[in-house]
């Protein structure tokens, strides 16, 4: 049963993980293609490029952590009750930590790689300039406080959930189900109101031109 709750709450944290990265690539895709439309051919080629690069490192990185769990699943066989629930949460928060370590890593990237363009840009004025890179910043920390928040409430109630006596099997994994798909409206909700967000921003940079 803890196991399969553990995969759940995998598959539920995974999408997060990598919300904030796809998000921030957008945005330097949205910015590239409008706002340097002078080096339009240059500009998609090497967004292609960091994408692409991207991409890469993340499916690498999925797929060492898939493997990780398919190790620790195998050392629980015999474990059981609390010790398999503290078990699993500990993995659990270890994985979730690196993940925030590899989206901060690939952000860095994208931004060393937006102020690239910025650097060149000759359409846009300093204090747009500086509006860009604050946006695209502040969203970033947005989808880190939305994960984080997310994360906590994960292991609470997955903890409360397994170690629910009460509870069988079957009903165990029906909360669970509830709760995510009540949490993955809370992500859709989220995602669209950045998305509006990004919209204004890149019509109040139209405006401005």
């Amino acid at each position: 049963m803890a196991g399969n709750i553990h995969i759940n709450i995998r598959k539920a944290e995974n999408m997060k993980t990598f919300l904030a990265i796809s998000i921030a690539m957008l945005m330097i895709v949205v910015f590239s293609g409008r706002a340097t439309a002078e080096n339009d051919a240059t500009g998609s080629s090497t967004v292609k490029c960091q994408r692409s690069q991207q991409k890469a490192e993340r499916k690498a990185h999925i797929q060492q952590q898939k493997q990780e769990n398919k190790q620790f699943r195998h050392g629980l066989k015999g474990v059981k009750g609390s010790e398999k629930t503290d078990a699993i949460v500990a993995q659990y928060e270890t994985q979730y930590k690196e993940n925030k370590a590899f989206a901060q890593q690939q952000h860095t990237e994208n931004m060393a790689f937006l102020n690239s363009k910025l650097a060149t840009n000759t359409k846009l004025s300093d204090a747009q300039k500086t509006e860009l890179t604050t946006f695209f910043e502040s969203q970033y920390q947005e989808n880190v406080s939305f994960r984080d928040k997310q994360h906590t409430e994960n292991v609470s109630y997955f903890t409360s959930v397994a170690n629910d006596a009460a509870l069988t099997m079957d009903q165990k994994k029906a909360k669970l189900k509830e709760y995510f798909a009540a949490q993955k409206a809370e992500t859709k909700s989220h995602i669209q109101q950045q998305q509006s967000e990004r919209k204004t921003e890149a019509e109040s940079l139209k405006t401005t031109k």
